[in-house]
């Protein structure tokens, strides 16, 4: 078992498959663009494997494949095959833009993804593409019907709350939650890099009066590992949920790791100290060797994020450098 030295138990690991991306998002991606790492420095899928079975080992339950955009990795299902046959990994899921799930979900199902997270900006075609700079709104919404077509449940549509967000947005994604099992995730902005800045954007206080308006709320439960605090309509099929790291900080009770796909374990997205395993594991690094990295790696997590704290600076990367 890991505990963090705030005792916080961690059993849950985001791994990033690829730095790259099939779309450009404002908010993730600097206007020139990244280098990308050189294929050979990213982890082959037996790297990654040889790292997951350790981590089963220390007491990781769940597994979240992220980028990049994962789906632009090839063969990922194979990947999946693999890490579900892992004693004690008990759920695998993924975080996608969703414009390849339609030619992939079928095949991911079968290999043993358990569940899908989408990422969806907004309704609004004009809106997507100038977030996204290359995105197809109804790919993603062909993505999203295959999805649950081919018995994903729950498809969690993640709603990132930029400045430009308007009221009338937020009302149309509660609406998807009247009528159909929409699960819409609003997620706060994090000022995570120099890039971009979202100055004024909603939170997610104000989703909740935005969804008072409607009408009666009430609590819900959602299948998943994350800090969503979710919520349904009394009369609805669906939920909403709202993921406040700024205003509502949830770091007393974060539990996870994050594997880069280079290959660099870190304890917390916003912090710049991070464990290599990729040289040692290809050094010929035993298991208890790599353990003892994975346990030092825990071992620097800290208290709680600094964005909310006067003078922090945000970081000079891309999320894709480091996984979503």
């Amino acid at each position: 078992m890991l505990i963090d030295s705030f005792g916080r138990k961690i059993d849950y690991l985001r791994i990033s498959v690829t730095d790259r991306c099939n779309l450009r998002c404002v908010y993730c991606m600097p206007a020139g663009g990244i280098i990308n790492k050189p294929h050979a420095e990213l982890l082959t899928f037996e790297e990654i494997g040889e790292i997951v079975s350790v981590c089963a080992k220390l007491g990781i339950e769940k597994i979240r494949f992220t980028g990049g955009e994962p789906l632009v990795r090839k063969n990922l299902a194979d990947l999946i095959s693999s890490l579900s046959k892992i004693s004690g990994i008990k759920d695998i899921a993924l975080t996608t833009n969703g414009m390849l799930l339609k030619e992939q979900a079928g095949q991911l199902k079968k290999a043993g993804l358990k569940r899908v997270n989408i990422s969806l900006d907004s309704l609004r075609h004009d809106r997507y593409r100038n977030i996204t700079r290359q995105g197809d709104l109804e790919k993603v919404w062909e993505g999203i019907r295959e999805a649950s077509n081919v018995g994903f449940f729950p498809v969690k549509v993640n709603v990132l709350l930029l400045e430009d967000i308007d009221q009338y947005e937020i009302a149309n994604f509660l609406s998807l939650t009247l009528e159909d099992s929409f699960h819409i995730r609003f997620l706060e902005f994090m000022p995570v890099n120099s890039f971009y800045k979202a100055e004024g954007a909603i939170s997610g206080e104000g989703i909740m009066k935005i969804a008072r308006g409607f009408g009666d709320i009430e609590e819900a439960k959602m299948v998943g590992n994350g800090p969503a605090r979710v919520y349904k309509f009394k009369n609805g099929r669906g939920t909403f949920g709202i993921i406040s790291p700024m205003s509502c900080k949830f770091c007393f009770r974060c539990n996870r790791l994050r594997l880069t796909s280079d290959g660099f374990l870190k304890a917390c997205l916003h912090s710049e100290l991070k464990v290599n395993l990729r040289d040692p594991l290809r050094g010929g690094a035993n298991a208890d060797e790599i353990s003892k990295l994975i346990k030092a790696a825990v071992d620097m997590k800290p208290r709680e994020h600094s964005l909310d704290r006067e003078g922090t600076k945000a970081g000079e990367f891309s999320m894709c450098q480091i996984g979503g």
